[in-house]
């Protein structure tokens, strides 16, 4: 585990600021990730000690402590225990959203057809938008998933690892953050592990041809074709769904845990 780092002055820690129906907890939690933020505190720096925060903040140690909770909770820091130990800056990723966008969906009834309707909106547009910013390095990276699933189609996990992979480095190519997030969030939510789905070999070949007519299109740059091809590739899987799980496809979403 590395040594955190320290963390630089505390001078200016926060600007509170009065914001109309927010526990005070809560109001700490943003003003502490504003300074994240604004510091530009990288992953492992090492917030004040709690005796520091408690006189910068004006505030309890329940209240404090409450709003680290809170902040933990969203993957913004991390809370050691130990004579090292305190809170400490945590880069969130977007399973820490799949969690919270899980348990809203889930209270809203939203099914896994749903989220593949929302996949088939989103996911072809970020394929055509890869296909004008990928690079060389991208394109050897989304081969190699490929190489992967092809060698091994008799390992769920690797398919499952590789697949998931695929998608995210796609998503990582079009340049664009909040597509990436959120396709990476509901890509976690709908996988189909967490449905306990189970690909045949053959099936898994076929995800295989699918992510290379999506490669040639991304290698060619054409941002239409990668469109196209994601959108067939996102249409199989649905139909592959619908017809071996019929009751999967419209059991409600649950909470997905990070």
């Amino acid at each position: 585990m590395e040594t955190p780092t320290e963390t630089p002055g505390a001078e200016g820690f926060l600007r509170t600021t009065r914001r109309r129906n927010l526990k005070t907890s809560e109001r700490i939690a943003r003003d502490i990730a504003t300074y994240i933020v604004d510091a530009d505190l990288p992953e492992g720096a090492r917030l004040p000690r709690e005796k520091e925060m408690l006189e910068m903040l004006g505030v309890g140690r329940m209240t404090l402590r409450e709003g680290l909770r809170l902040l933990e909770t969203q993957g913004v820091i991390d809370i050691r225990s130990g004579p090292q130990g305190g809170p400490v800056v945590r880069r969130p990723q977007p399973e820490d959203l799949a969690g919270t966008l899980s348990l809203l969906l889930q209270s809203h009834r939203a099914s896994l057809a749903d989220v593949m309707l929302a996949r088939h909106a989103l996911e072809p547009m970020v394929a055509k938008l890869a296909a004008e910013h990928i690079t060389d390095h991208q394109l050897a990276q989304l081969q190699e998933t490929i190489d992967l699933m092809r060698r091994h189609t008799d390992s769920q996990d690797i398919f499952l690892r590789e697949n998931e992979r695929f998608h995210q480095l796609v998503a990582e190519a079009s340049g664009s953050v909040i597509l990436r997030v959120f396709s990476d969030t509901l890509k976690n939510i709908a996988s189909g592990e967490n449905f306990g789905i189970e690909y045949r070999p053959d099936h898994r070949q076929a995800v295989a041809t699918a992510h290379e007519r999506i490669l040639t299109a991304l290698r060619k740059r054409r941002p239409r074709d990668a469109e196209k091809a994601m959108w067939d590739h996102l249409q199989e899987a649905a139909t592959y769904w619908q017809r071996r799980y019929p009751d999967l496809w419209a059991r409600p979403v649950r909470w997905v845990q990070p």
